[in-house]
């Protein structure tokens, strides 16, 4: 059985319909151009033949009228040669008088008027029609001949003319069908080359519309797979190229979620890890120091130091509990803030009142400086100084005994901006962008519960972004650290005074 045959492609598919349309245009153009040419040239001949049948039978009237039907037959045959076309004379009773052939022209058999057609130019008609035989293409006009005048059929005393005769004029169409088919040719001829450069056109329409929905499909195939560097690259303009940038971008999209989804994975497993290790010491130690008190081996003197040990590392625990809850809340968005303006330096000086006893027991220095003119602070304030407390234990867990640490405040570009500096250790180049990670410790080999929780910054940083301010960090390894919070100043209304 054979089936239609269909193409598989959109290329296929639009070339095909494009060529489709361009056939049937140019089918369509040349059929109609073909037969208003034919209609032109047959309506010209006509009305030539017409003009020609009406001077002859004006000419032969006086002579028909007279009854001299020799001069009739003579001035037919001088008419038809110098006219070129073929006479023939009827007489009122249908009977042919007269032939007039032109020269070369060999009298032959042809369809010439029926009685009912002669009957309809005995009435005064003018008919016309086309004669089609074996060897015979022919235009042929019949007119009648008028007693006075041929134009008149109603003379000038009112009375009808009488019809004396009928005359028939006809010329060979050979001409006008060579010409037609010459034209038709041409047209032919110049539809076949407009249908070749039409599906030229067509073909790189549908190759420019194909390719990039091609290149597309490949690109689709490839995130199927996994790969999200495929990228579409489209050299035209409108609506494919729009669909090729929103491609890109979707890819882009795709590419940053799967990355983003990859990073939350690894800080999932990071911070199962991380609180996995945070918490074994703690509770090792609270198992250790309770299992010694349960078998017995703690005497009285110790059982008070043990019983410290453990509540010690129960606040820790408690501690850090707090922490992880806390800074999921504020990387979930869903903490409320109690808004309100704040004095800078009021603020500054509760969170260094609150680490006083601290930096005395690891004899450190505090020092605080202020600008006198600081603009206000719109937050909540305690988170605020939850935020400085914070950066002031950070630099209290890494500052030697003997150190010093200072908390300054300025205003800078409508910015309050609060800096905490220490003189401890420093933190080495590779490990500064990291610091804002929740557990990431600089010095890894130090005892844990020593030297924080590692979520301190961490909690600082969301803290800070909930305010619309940023914090930023710098720091020379064997010099020293300085933290700095950046806040938006705050400026009340003036309160106008009765």
């Amino acid at each position: 059985m054979f089936r239609k045959w269909k193409p598989a492609s959109l290329f296929g598919k639009l070339l095909a319909a494009h060529l489709v349309v361009i056939v049937i245009t140019m089918l369509a153009i040349g059929f109609f151009l073909t037969y208003l040419v034919e209609k032109y040239f047959f309506s010209a001949r006509e009305y030539e033949l017409v003009s020609k049948a009406e001077n002859v039978a004006g000419m032969l009237a006086e002579e028909f009228h007279r009854g001299s039907f020799d001069e009739v037959e003579k001035m037919a045959q001088t008419l038809a040669y110098s006219l070129d076309m073929k006479i023939r004379v009827f007489t009122p009773d249908k009977e042919e008088m007269v032939i007039a052939l032109p020269e070369d022209d060999p009298d032959e058999d042809e369809v010439g008027l029926e009685s009912s057609e002669i009957d309809q130019v005995l009435e005064g008609n003018t008919m016309s029609k086309k004669m089609y035989g074996p060897g015979i293409q022919q235009l042929l006009v019949a007119m009648p001949v008028m007693q006075e005048s041929q134009h008149e059929l109603i003379n000038s005393n009112g009375t009808p003319s009488k019809v004396i005769g009928v005359i028939t004029v006809s010329a060979p169409l050979t001409g006008i069908t060579a010409t037609i088919a010459q034209i038709s040719r041409l047209t032919f001829y110049s539809g076949i080359l407009a249908t070749i450069v039409a599906g030229i056109l067509a073909f790189s329409l549908a190759k420019n519309i194909s390719l990039p929905l091609q290149a597309m499909t490949k690109a689709a195939r490839e995130l199927v797979k996994g790969n999200f560097k495929s990228r579409i690259k489209v050299n035209t303009t409108g609506e494919l190229q729009e669909l090729a940038a929103t491609f890109n971008q979707a890819v882009d999209e795709v590419e940053r979620t799967v990355a983003e989804q990859k990073r939350l994975q690894a800080l999932r497993q990071n911070l199962v890890a991380n609180v996995s290790h945070e918490f074994r010491a703690p509770l090792t130690s609270i198992q250790g120091f309770a299992d010694a008190m349960l078998e017995g081996f703690v005497t009285e003197e110790e059982r008070e130091r043990y019983l410290q040990v453990i509540i010690d590392n129960t606040l820790h625990l408690n501690r850090l509990v707090n922490d992880l809850l806390d800074l999921s809340s504020l990387e979930s968005g869903h903490v409320q803030l109690t808004w309100g303006s704040i004095c800078p330096r009021k603020l500054a000086a509760k969170a260094l009142h609150s680490i006083e006893s601290k930096a005395q027991e690891k004899n450190i220095d505090l020092e605080y400086h202020f600008s006198e003119e600081l603009a206000l602070v719109w937050g909540d304030e305690n988170r605020l100084y939850q935020v400085l407390i914070n950066l002031l234990e950070n630099a209290l867990t890494y500052t030697q005994p003997g150190g010093q640490i200072s908390l300054l405040i300025k205003e800078k570009d409508n910015k309050i901006i609060f800096t905490v500096k220490d003189d401890g250790c420093g933190i080495p180049p590779a490990d500064l962008p990291h610091i804002w990670d929740r557990f990431y410790k600089v010095d890894k080999a130090r005892n844990r519960a020593q030297k924080g929780k590692g979520l301190g910054l961490a909690i600082a940083r969301e803290l800070v972004h909930l305010h619309h301010g940023r914090v930023t960090a710098s720091s020379t390894p064997g010099r020293g650290s300085s933290f700095s919070v950046l806040l938006p100043a705050f400026f009340p209304p003036e309160q106008n005074m009765n």
